[in-house]
């Protein structure tokens, strides 16, 4: 399996229809790995309608996985020549994981210096470690909720902490948020009349967009054998002004520009995962450490010491039972079956989960037809979880069987963008 990462520019106006909007024309703040697939599938049969074996391997054999792509901040260019100020997009991209909190007021995360940065932003701090030591904590101890106390004001001003939601990077050893509150604009139609073909009096509707220049970035994987020829199609087609996605192509939005580029990335190494596993697990304990709060309890049979690790979602994740029902968490059940043999329920406790769940529809760009509604966890559900070891040895089988899964992704329809998710990320505990 190779790695690229791939980066969309919009050369119009993108309209990213978000479905059941309650005002009726929103737009996602993300692209769809659906409409991705979907828009290169039609160029696709468009450029090359005799590659009929190409275009089954490419886009119906599952071997190339299309991510959802999230939108990437931008940082002023530094190129002192140009004339016109420029904007470059950073990468690699992140969702920030629903334990992610900020000031009510002023949102966002603050630079290095402590100086504000993102219009404003009195900083970000993540909650799942508080959460652990509440859940670990024995009834009726106050340390239980005091960890919990400590993050409910902003340190700044003293306002309310909420949840925050959208995609992230860093740069020069900072977070940056992507921010395109200013990128939106709506867009005002007339209704045309069916019979005449003309304007309809008193039917008139918006359209939100967003402007030109806006980036998105995401990881795209592919097999061994199809990823010279997807390559090879994306460079040739990425540049070309014939890439549109989202919706109102006919009106002149959803122009996009496509750049692939392979990656060698060391966080895709064995040795760097396990090493952001165990210091996922010893910041942990540490934590744990400070506040005084006790392992989990041992069960019968369970190995004697515990090992923490956590699941992010970086996609919503399809995921059903033996009945086809859909699931709504993921708890020791669930990950036993995922993780496979020889884990099992006992050995697994869930500690906390921040999840949502949401409803999946959309359009089959090849059939012509709506897709079957579906449910998906949400992006940015995060699951603590403990192991009991008895060795060494069973913590790095557990490892490998994680690794495993970061690199195969979990749950239905993983080649469309659903079913990523990333192991302790590090931002649970780079944000405290």
């Amino acid at each position: 399996m190779k790695t690229f990462a791939l980066l969309l520019e919009a050369r119009s106006p993108l309209a990213i229809r978000a479905d059941h909007a309650p005002s009726g024309f929103g737009c996602l703040d993300y692209l769809p790995g659906t409409s991705l697939a979907g828009s290169l599938a039609s160029l696709f049969r468009l450029l090359y309608p005799n590659e009929r074996d190409e275009f089954r391997r490419l886009f119906l054999s599952g071997r190339v996985q299309f991510p959802d792509l999230l939108l990437a901040p931008l940082i002023p260019s530094e190129d002192g020549q140009q004339r016109e100020e420029q904007e470059i997009p950073l990468s690699p991209v992140y969702p920030l994981p629903r334990t992610a909190q900020s000031c009510k007021r002023h949102p966002g995360f603050k630079g290095d210096s402590g100086r504000a940065r993102d219009e404003g932003g009195h900083g970000v701090c993540d909650t799942l470690f508080a959460w652990a030591v509440f859940a670990l904590q024995p009834d009726g101890e106050p340390q239980a909720i005091r960890a919990l106390k400590n993050l409910y004001s902003c340190k700044e001003c003293d306002a309310s902490m909420q949840s925050i939601t959208g995609s992230y990077a860093h740069h020069e050893a900072t977070f940056r948020l992507a921010d395109y509150r200013g990128r939106r604009r709506l867009q005002t139609h007339t209704g045309i009349d069916r019979l005449r073909g003309t304007v309809q009096e008193e039917i008139l509707y918006n359209r939100e967009v967003l402007d030109e220049g806006t980036c998105f970035w995401g990881l795209l994987k592919a097999s061994d054998e199809e990823a010279p020829a997807l390559q090879r199609f994306i460079e040739e087609a990425g540049h070309s002004g014939l890439v549109r996605v989202g919706t109102g192509r006919t009106r002149g939005l959803g122009s996009v520009e496509l750049t692939l580029t392979p990656l060698q990335e060391p966080s895709a190494s064995w040795e760097h995962f396990r090493q952001r596993l165990l210091t996922f697990d010893r910041e942990l304990k540490d934590y744990l450490a400070t506040y005084g709060t006790p392992g989990p309890r041992k069960g019968q049979g369970q190995g004697t010491e515990p090992f923490y690790f956590a699941l992010t979602l970086y996609s919503p994740a399809i995921l059903c039972d033996e009945f086809l029902r859909y699931r709504g968490r993921i708890d020791e059940v669930v990950l036993a079956e995922l993780l496979g043999p020889p884990f099992t329920r006992e050995e697994l406790r869930a500690l906390h989960m921040a999840a949502a769940l949401r409803r999946i529809t959309g359009w089959n760009e090849l059939w012509g037809l709506p897709r079957a509604a579906e449910y998906a966890i949400e992006r940015g559900s995060v699951f603590l979880f403990a192991y009991w070891m008895h060795s060494d040895a069973d913590r790095d089988e557990l490892i490998k069987a994680l690794f495993r899964l970061e690199e195969e992704g979990i749950g239905r329809r993983r080649n469309e963008g659903f079913g990523s998710v990333r192991i302790s990320d590090p931002f649970h505990f780079e944000v405290l």
